[in-house]
């Protein structure tokens, strides 16, 4: 290497040294981003244009739907309630609940999607209606817009169950679908609790605690023929294991364990009364680790 070279490469290497002693560090802590809402999945996207007199079939599903009315009126029933539904109107209908929607003397346009949701507010939109605001409505639009672009199909066919995606589907659509829907369910919780102390509120109440111990019972009645941890009941219903154990305690007065054992021990009794089963076999078709263990829990619980 030439002198002088030599020199400047050894000059440029001492003030990047001095930089590089002098770079400010300091020290960040991350904060995880909490998902209060998760739509993990939607299962139709449609837009309807009804005529007069239009009916269509009572029917339920094990997921949410929801109707915004683009333009006209609509009526709707929900269970034994119905109601009239204006332009800008949506409603929710909960998974399982029975519902229909029909037209009289108006023609209407209807948006509706059906999805799948999860968290603790999801109940506040239980068969409500809601007025929606310019920023909604945009929001809604963007999930029929790229539910056009991403799917195969029409959109106004009622009997299409199942959405196919394009092969030329735009680059992350699904999750543009995903995103909006669920910007849209935390936007219409704001714009109706806008008091954060009312929605924190909400969230513990009554109605959303009696939700949450369903859930938990019914997911233990799915589980009763072979074994479920909480860690596994606290992923499926994205509530903390501490708070899923004080929610059930106290809307049930026995902790979810005991309440699993008691569905079991109920369940063995059943099978030992058909006489058809050994208990050896009763052990292992209720998912028990021993017999032993399986013989002390049932002498625990009924005292024989």
């Amino acid at each position: 290497m030439h002198k002088k070279t030599e020199v400047l490469a050894k000059t440029q290497g001492a003030a990047y040294n001095v930089i590089v002693m002098n770079v400010r560090k300091e020290e960040y802590y991350r904060n995880a981003l909490s998902e209060v809402i998760k739509v993990p999945a939607i299962y139709t996207i449609h837009y309807f244009r009804y005529g007069q007199n239009f009916n269509f079939p009572l029917e339920s599903h094990p997921f949410w739907e929801l109707v915004f009315i683009d333009s006209g009126k609509a009526e709707i029933t929900v269970e034994d309630r119905t109601f009239t539904m204006s332009q800008g109107e949506i409603c929710f209908h909960s998974p399982d609940a029975v519902h229909t929607i029909s037209t009289e003397y108006e023609f209407c346009n209807s948006a509706i999607v059906s999805f799948e949701a999860s968290g603790r507010m999801m109940s506040f939109f239980e068969n409500r209606v809601f007025k929606l605001n310019e920023y909604q409505k945009n929001l809604l639009a963007d999930i029929i817009g790229e539910g056009r672009a991403a799917f195969v199909g029409r959109l106004d066919d009622a009997n299409q169950t199942k959405m196919i995606k394009k092969a030329e589907a735009p680059f992350g659509s699904g999750q543009l679908i995903k995103n909006s829907l669920e910007l849209l369910l935390i936007s219409i919780i704001r714009s109706n609790i806008s008091d954060a102390s009312k929605t924190a509120e909400y969230a513990s109440s009554s109605v959303h605690a009696d939700r949450i111990v369903e859930k938990i019972i019914e997911i233990l009645k799915k589980r009763v023929a072979s074994s479920i941890s909480l860690d596994e009941i606290s992923s499926e219903l994205f509530f903390s294991k501490t708070y899923i154990k004080t929610v059930f305690k106290k809307h049930t007065g026995t902790s979810i364990i005991k309440y699993y054992n008691e569905l079991k021990i109920d369940e063995a009794k059943k099978l030992i009364s058909l006489k058809k089963y050994s208990i050896t076999e009763i052990k292992t078709m209720l998912g028990f680790s021993s017999v032993h263990y399986f013989s002390r829990l049932f002498k625990k619980i009924t005292d024989m």
